[in-house]
Order: structure tokens, then sequence, then C-alpha cells
């Protein structure tokens, strides 16, 4: 199961989508306003996330 973090671009709308694989289009729906003009946010494998869009290295690592 993945978990990808994506915006809407019609209301702004921050929101998770939990599939099996890979996202596809039909997955990509926002919830509020039902709009398909939806933005995938680039997180990293540990679920964080940098104020400028890019990954953050997990607590401890020598990465960062």
């Amino acid at each position: 199961m993945a978990i990808y973090d994506l915006k809407c671009d019609e209301c702004g709308h921050v929101f998770e989508k939990f599939v099996t694989g890979f996202l596809k289009d039909e997955d990509k729906r926002c919830p509020r306003c039902g709009s398909s003009e939806v933005s995938q946010k680039f997180t990293s494998f540990f679920g964080g996330t940098s104020r400028d869009g890019g990954c953050t290295a997990p607590p401890g690592s020598s990465f960062g």
C-alpha cells in the first residue's frame, strides 16, 4: 500500500490517498470539490516534507 500526498489546484485542499500499487489518474480527484486538477506533493519515504517541497532526511541520519 502506498500513501500519496496530493493538493487540489482548484480549492487548495491538501489530502492523502492510500492506494495499492501506483497512483492512477482516476485516483487524483479532490474529495472536497471533486476537481481532477490535482498535483502530487513530493514527500520522503519516511513521511516527512520540507518547507520548500523537497524531501527531509530521517532523524539521526547523516543526510540533510
